[in-house]
């Protein structure tokens, strides 16, 4: 198969299941490096990021593709068919590799990108977090209100806490405070308004919100990551730990 079959992709759309596994070509399982096991038992994978050269995990990477008309297609669940291009989840990055044209080189063909593409992945990375927290929530993983969450954080109960950065400032320090006084056991998340949550939850007003430890936290917290890389886990203005790594 030659270079340029090899990366094609048949569809334009962004398929964003959260749920299920990285679909790996039998070639690209062959070029992945194995490095250990996790708890859970799965295996992560490495891919050499196209711009820096460096073996990386996929799960701090984007993936994307090129159509058949040699359109960049961002594929941010690791899950659209046809060889995947990988970069280190990053703003800058993703600029320079754009503007270096590095794409076209790693697809050893002419690829065009939209404009926006850099606004499209961000975008795209957001949207991933707020459906976690949705499934999260319809999981029982997840708690909201301020006395319940000050009362959890209180006990180190907690493994994120998801504050809106519209929401009471006065609740949200108190809330903080907390987590500090218990060592900062809790992960601070700060990039979501109260809009955001709301919709994303299906409740009337999220303002204070909480994820409870478990498997759908270690995912959340492995997207984080990645949005991270686009944007600030907690406003400057905030006080205590905050971001993926606490």
């Amino acid at each position: 198969m030659s270079p340029q079959q090899n990366n094609e992709a048949a569809p334009l759309t962004e398929t964003d299941a959260t749920s299920a596994s990285p679909i790996l070509t039998e070639e690209e399982t062959a070029e992945t490096g194995i490095l250990c096991e996790t708890p859970s038992g799965r295996l992560p994978v490495q891919r050499r990021d196209v711009a820096s050269g460096e073996s990386l995990d996929t799960g701090s990477m984007i993936r994307f593709v090129v159509s058949p008309d040699g359109i960049l297609v961002p594929d941010v669940s690791h899950k659209l068919p046809g060889r995947g291009i990988w970069l280190r989840s990053e703003r800058g990055g993703l600029e320079i590799a754009l503007r270096r044209n590095i794409f076209s080189k790693a697809a050893k063909r002419q690829v065009k990108a939209d404009p926006g593409l850099v606004d499209q992945v961000h975008g795209l990375l957001r949207r991933r977090c707020l459906d976690l927290l949705g499934l999260a929530r319809r999981e029982g993983l997840l708690i909201s209100g301020y006395e319940k969450i000050l009362g959890n954080v209180k006990a180190g109960k907690l493994a994120w806490l998801v504050e809106a950065t519209d929401g009471s400032a006065d609740g949200r320090n108190r809330i903080l405070a907390a987590n500090r006084a218990a060592q900062g056991k809790a992960k601070i998340c700060g990039c979501f308004d109260n809009s955001d949550l709301s919709l994303a939850l299906g409740l009337e007003n999220a303002i204070h919100v909480a994820l409870l430890p478990g498997r759908r936290m270690e995912r959340w917290s492995s997207e984080m990551k990645r949005l991270s890389g686009f944007e600030p886990l907690v406003p400057v203005a905030w006080e205590g730990p905050g971001g993926p790594d606490g």
